[in-house]
């Protein structure tokens, strides 16, 4: 075995991250899905329901379990093999390709969270990647990506299985919120809100111009910088800056500028900036508990989409992303002023 800096390891779960999402997107959309769309939506909720629903169940369970993290990583590699190997068997291949993202996020995120003492900056690089290798998995099924994707993550993974040092350490993040059970709560409850809105808002952005393939990826690729770009531009200004500039500018361009591509995409790379803010802030709020924290945000994100597959008039979509535009930039700078008010005072 070899020694593996955790600054390193970070890349490596960050790369497999975009990978993991990549693959299963793989599987799902070109071997699962047919004209059935019957079979389509049981696919979808079997999917989505474990793959995210589970994470807050599968966060306990790492929080509880320290240093079984190559355990977990097996359990994630293999489910995920199994859900290709068995693609001809739909609802079999969707519950473990769901069993299999589950247990990788939350187990990747845990070992970033711990690792990095919750760095914004790496949080917002690591949950990043996922967005592009969605688009990619989503939309190109040749074979070339097949063999790249896993091959890439076999390696990874047998490279991160090898090292010394994978396991999870006790953070030592400073700063102990001094809050009773029901702030926690609350403030629990505002930081879901804004995923729930991130989720249900990125599903109805009505994007007024043709989408070939290649602009689906920019979609991707535009949220995946959103989301790591939220976490580097709160390290300098701070939290409660980057959320409202990042959300009025947003809500500018995606209700007003719709029918540009261009700006639209800007638009959607600023309105996930929030995602590093949201994960941050919840760590701080769960310490010891980030698997269950990570997991938590995660679960959210299923109610939201569904929220937004829903048919809605145009003025009536531009209508609620200016409002919950609004709504997230408040929820998170009194979550953000009322934690730190707490930190302060202890």
């Amino acid at each position: 075995m070899f020694k593996l800096k955790p600054a390193m390891a970070t890349i490596l779960f960050t790369i497999l991250h975009f990978l993991v999402d990549g693959i299963c997107a793989l599987v799902i959309f070109s071997s699962l899905y047919d004209d059935d769309k019957t079979k389509a939506l049981i696919i979808f909720l079997v999917y989505n329901i474990i793959a995210f629903c589970t994470q807050p169940f599968v966060g306990l369970l790492i929080d509880k379990y320290k240093n079984k993290e190559r355990l977990f990583l097996i359990i994630s590699i293999i489910s995920l093999i199994l859900g290709i190997i068995f693609k001809f068997q739909y609802i079999i291949s969707a519950i473990l390709l769901g069993i299999g993202n589950s247990f990788f996020h939350v187990s990747g995120g845990k070992y970033v969270i711990s690792k990095t003492n919750n760095n914004i900056v790496s949080l917002g690089v690591f949950v990043s990647t996922g967005a592009l290798g969605l688009a990619i998995g989503t939309n190109i099924h040749h074979l070339s990506i097949w063999i790249t994707f896993i091959s890439i993550a076999l390696i990874i993974t047998l490279i991160l299985l090898l090292s010394k040092d994978i396991s999870v350490e006790e953070n030592n993040i400073s700063n102990e919120l001094n809050l009773n059970q029901n702030w926690i709560l609350i403030l629990a409850l505002m930081i879901i809100a804004v995923v729930l809105i991130r989720s249900f808002v990125g599903k109805i952005i009505p994007l007024d111009f043709d989408k070939p393939i290649w602009v689906l990826l920019l979609i991707g690729a535009s949220a995946m910088l959103g989301k790591a770009l939220g976490g580097v531009i709160a390290k300098f200004i701070g939290i409660n800056k980057t959320i409202i500039i990042t959300m009025v500018l947003s809500a500018i361009l995606l209700i007003c500028f719709n029918s540009n591509l261009y700006l639209s995409l800007f638009g959607i790379l600023l309105f996930n900036c929030s995602m590093p803010l949201t994960l941050y802030l919840i760590n701080d709020l769960f310490k010891q508990k980030e698997g269950f924290a990570f997991g938590l945000l995660a679960a959210f994100l299923v109610p939201g989409y569904l929220f937004g597959m829903f048919n809605y008039p145009i003025i009536a979509t531009k209508i609620m992303i200016g409002i919950l535009s609004l709504l997230s930039l408040l929820l998170v700078i009194f979550v953000n002023i009322k934690m730190n008010k707490e930190k302060k005072a202890d």
